[in-house]
């Protein structure tokens, strides 16, 4: 079985050599002898660790007995029955027929008495008569706590029989046996105590000798107490003492087992007369000693199951709590009592073991000391033989780490060491030159920049002398050559542009016959020696189709490696190229795209005109010279090229929401303006009562009455409807503000009623008509206001354009009831311009639907901050613009710079058919004034005047007439004014 073994054994070894060859000599020889020597080492150890453990326990089994012997002596000194009895013989003079009196006036002998006897806690005599005297000594502890007296040394109480009455007494007594003041603590004899009934009074009095009860609680130390008591002479009383276990537990902390060892006394049922540590804590009013079996240790616990039996099984082991401990339960006779003690032991594995350990620990570290030093010098030896490899393999980590930072190159007298070492550091090179152009390529962003980066490392990661990048124009046109650069390779101080104008374009024809060649001579004229040979590198979109040709010139013929290096670079071109080409044209298309949007509504209202054009103008303008300003505010304000995009999208989209609003409510000229005007409605019902009066002219003539006063009575109504209408023409045009007295006047008119004898529900469409059918069908003909808000003028608003509370964008808008509200006399009583509250919301809508348009759009990036930009020029900085009612500090520097921009355009432009272009003083002074009204931002408003930005947009795009002076000073100050006050507007 050994032989299969050992033939196995060396089966593997000889597998494992030759599925795996050794990296060197040194891992070989450490593999071999190593295991040889950790398993001797092993080896021993373990015997003398099942060596050490076996003397171990066989010196503790000793030390137990002899602690046992050391415990039963002491016990016998702390319960000396003697000295016992003969103090409390001295005690029973003092009171020999149980006098409780006579027994107070012998107190200092009393004190003396308990002050000679240290192993007792207390003396008391009691009597037939359930009268008592206690004295005690006060624990050290007490002194100085809460319920215990200062200084105290002695504690008397006392129960009497006085009057016929049982009177208790209770004083403490100092070092020197005066009285102190008493205590508030609960007394130690009350009342209702009766130390007739205790089992210490009636076993002395029955036994007529002296007697241990070690199952009592007293009262007077609250804690479980050991009494010794004898009866008085002619049984007229009992005198006792009582022993406090802690003794009993000192003695048993003063062992020689190991350390964490646990130690009790206990009788025969278990009762706990000391423990070392304390493992019991009974409650606080049990009158019973505390039982091994409830302790804290699971060994002990397991040894109060049957203390006579375990102890006559000697010294034994067990796993209890899941530690190891070994166990013994020694019998101890009790001078005082026929019933026998037990001292239990339980010592803890760990703890027996300490010594064995730190043994084998030694054995092991010497073991240990000799492997590593045995190792120590098989690594020297074989060392020698393998430093240079472990130095080229931490190379080859190093690129497999991407860590290509340039180092000496190792030099080793073993020619293949050294051949590969050159090989690892030429692919370190390679690599990480290959990587930095990728990483230049990626981080160029601009098309032309990126070509000159792609012909300049070209030429460098190639070591050639020159080279030329010809891309195709476009398709069935010939490629054009880009600048050829030369980087000569002996001199890189500088960079040396060739003209491209030399080179000729390039042919279908031209460019085969280079690549099939691996030629091209057109050059090397121009370049002389410095182009002895060239490699034409083709590069290809991902179709196939060639996108252009690379070429670069070498001073001698290229290797093989140069060649594959730069096919490998050509590779890396056309995926730089095609990318950069990818997102420059769809740029190009997003921009295309975003001027398409803006001029289709500018072109969908005649209302708005070139505004989406003409505001990312003056953005940009006011922009540029916050970036430009040297001091105040600005002076370390930048945009980047990101955020230059951002604001360039954001200008041209911010009123991408018109597309939303319907054409009649942006061009909206009168009151009652909808897809038509409907004052033609309200004139022919006007002309319908003119109709009617002159009817009833002529009937009043036929009835015989006065022609003349009949007619004088026709042109009075007729001038009278004549001057209605005017007035409700005039009110339509919303030119002057509605007075209350001008809102009374069309009330009374529109309570005037005009004759319908034609169904009104005919030829209407669906919805229309649905409106119609909210009220009953009056009986024809029907009398109806001139003027009406009638229940179909309500066009009711559908759920998905109501904002709730709680939207994700934050809109803050209070939105109207109902979508529209065509009512004649809601619109007609529109106090300012021609907008019902309807309107308003209608037009003001067009933010909502912007932000929820671009928010939609996934922009990168570096333009999620465009719909912030392009949502809040309607803002104002004090909260109370919209949608969503932000103020100054929730906007950024350019959401305020198109506000000021949207203001500027809006007030300037000259091509909106429904008010005149206002003028620069009057356009300024109208912002000065929001600037005081903190509407649009002071520092903003500013820079736009000291920079002269609204000047040159002016120049550009107002007329000759808008172009007046402005009073820069006289302007800032309406805007610094406080609000409600409004200085001279010079401006104007």
């Amino acid at each position: 079985m050994a032989r299969l073994s050992l033939d196995s054994l060396g089966s593997w070894m000889l597998g494992a050599w030759k599925g795996r060859r050794p990296r060197s000599f040194q891992v070989t020889l450490v593999l071999l002898i190593l295991p040889l020597i950790l398993g001797s080492g092993f080896l021993r150890s373990l015997i003398f660790a099942d060596h050490a453990k076996r003397m171990l326990i066989r010196a503790n089994g000793q030390l137990l007995e002899a602690t046992a012997d050391e415990i039963a002596a002491s016990m016998g000194l702390a319960l000396n029955p003697a000295l016992t009895k003969a103090q409390l013989d001295r005690v029973a003079s003092l009171a020999p027929a149980g006098d409780i009196a006579a027994a107070i006036d012998q107190l200092p002998a009393l004190l003396e008495t308990l002050e000679q006897a240290p192993n007792l806690t207390a003396l008391f005599i009691a009597n037939g008569l359930g009268e008592m005297l206690l004295v005690t000594r006060e624990p050290a502890a007490a002194t100085g706590q809460a319920g215990g007296v200062p200084e105290a040394r002695w504690s008397v109480a006392s129960l009497r029989q006085q009057a016929g009455k049982l009177q208790a007494r209770e004083w403490r007594l100092g070092r020197d046996q005066r009285p102190l003041a008493p205590s508030q603590r609960k007394p130690l004899l009350p009342l209702d105590f009766d130390a007739r009934l205790g089992p210490w009074f009636q076993r002395a009095r029955r036994e007529g000798h002296l007697v241990m009860v070690p199952v009592s609680r007293l009262r007077f130390g609250g804690r479980p107490a050991l009494t010794l008591s004898q009866p008085l002479a002619q049984g007229k009383g009992v005198v006792g003492a009582a022993i406090d276990p802690a003794n009993l537990a000192g003695v048993l902390a003063r062992n020689r087992l190991p350390a964490a060892s646990v130690l009790a006394i206990s009788d025969r049922q278990g009762q706990v007369l000391a423990t070392s540590p304390n493992l019991t804590s009974p409650g606080a009013g049990s009158q019973q000693l505390p039982q091994l079996a409830q302790g804290a240790n699971p060994a002990m616990a397991q040894l109060a199951a049957d203390l006579p039996r375990k102890a006559s099984q000697g010294f034994h082991q067990g796993k209890f709590g899941g530690q190891i401990w070994f166990q013994k339960v020694v019998p101890l006779q009790s001078p005082l009592t026929n019933q026998p003690l037990y001292l239990a032991v339980a010592v803890p594995e760990a703890g027996m073991m300490a010594e064995a350990r730190q043994q084998l620990w030694k054995v092991f570290l010497a073991t240990l000391l000799l492997v590593l030093f045995t190792i120590w010098l098989l690594v020297k030896f074989a060392g020698l033989l393998s430093q240079d490899l472990k130095r080229l393999t931490q190379e080859a980590a190093a690129i497999r780490g991407f860590q290509f930072e340039t180092g000496p190159r190792l030099h080793s007298m073993v020619r293949e060491v050294d051949d590969l070492s050159l090989t690892l550091d030429g692919m370190r090179r390679t690599i990480g030159h290959f990587l930095e152009i990728s990483a230049s390529l990626g981080a160029e962003s601009n098309v032309d920049d990126l070509l000159s980066c792609l012909l300049k490392e070209s030429i460098g990661a190639s070591a050639a002398s020159a080279g030329a990048l010809y891309l195709a124009q476009a398709p069935g046109q010939a490629p054009s050559p880009a600048p050829v650069r030369f980087l000569p390779t002996l001199v890189m101080a500088g960079e040396h542009l060739g003209d491209s104008q030399a080179l000729d374009p390039l042919d279908e024809a031209d460019l085969a016959s280079m690549l099939q060649r691996g030629r091209f001579d057109q050059l090397v004229g121009a370049l002389g020696p410095e182009a002895r040979a060239c490699i034409p590198l083709p590069l290809r979109q991902r179709d196939g189709s060639v996108l252009g040709v690379l070429v670069l010139w070498f001073q001698s013929e290229p290797d093989t490696n140069q060649i594959a290096f730069s096919k490998a670079l050509s590779g890396n071109a056309e995926v730089a190229l095609q990318t950069r080409q990818l997102i420059e044209d769809q740029k190009q298309l997003f921009e295309a795209f975003i001027q398409v949007i803006a001029d289709a509504i500018d072109a969908k209202s005649p209302y708005t005109g070139g505004h989406c054009a003409r505001v990312p103008e003056i953005a940009k303008l006011l922009a540029a010279a916050a970036c430009g300003a040297e001091e105040g505010p600005f002076a370390q304000y930048q945009l980047n090229a990101d955020q230059w995009e951002a604001l360039h999208v954001a200008a041209w989209l911010h009123d991408c929401g018109k597309v939303t609003t319907p054409d009649h409510v942006v061009d909206k000229a009168t009151k009652l303006e909808t897809v038509h005007d409907r004052i033609h409605e309200i004139r022919m019902r006007f002309e319908l009562l003119k109709s009617e009066a002159e009817t009833e002219h002529w009937r009043r003539i036929a009835s015989g009455a006065d022609p003349e006063a009949s007619q004088q009575s026709l042109d009075a109504s007729w001038s009278g409807l004549d001057d209605d209408f005017a007035f409700v023409a005039a009110c339509n045009l919303g030119g002057e503000r509605m007075a209350p007295e001008r809102i009374g006047r069309l009330r009374a008119i529109a309570s005037r009623t005009w004759r319908r004898s034609l169904d009104d529900r005919l030829g209407l469409g669906p919805e229309e008509l649905r409106r119609r059918q909210r009220q009953p069908a009056p009986a024809l003909p029907v009398r109806e206001p001139l003027l009406a808000d009638r229940a179909d003028h309500l066009i009711e608003r559908p759920e998905r354009d109501r904002i709730a509370p709680e939207n994700p964008w934050g809109f803050a808008m209070e939105v109207p009831d109902y979508l529209y509200n065509l009512g004649e006399l809601h619109n007609l009583t529109v106090e300012r311009g021609t907008l019902s509250p309807e309107d308003r919301f209608k037009i003001n809508e067009h933010m909502v639907q912007t932000i929820r348009m671009l928010s939609a759009l996934p922009f990168p990036r570096h333009l999620a901050a465009v719909p912030e930009i392009a949502g809040a020029h309607h803002e104002t900085l004090d909260g109370r613009g919209y949608p969503r009612r932000l103020r100054g500090e929730q906007m950024g520097v350019l959401a305020r710079v198109m506000a000021i921009a949207d203001i500027f355009e809006a007030l300037t432009a000259a091509d909106r058919p429904y008010k005149r272009g206002l003028k620069l003083s009057e356009a300024l002074a109208i912002m000065a004034r929001m600037v005081q009204e903190q509407h649009i931002d002071s520092d903003l408003f500013d820079l736009f005047l000291s920079s002269e930005v609204y000047l040159g947009y002016a120049q550009r795009h107002m007329e000759p007439a808008q172009i007046d002076g402005v009073d820069r000073e006289a302007l800032l100050a309406i805007a610094k004014a406080s609000p409600g006050h409004r200085p001279p507007e010079r401006a104007a």
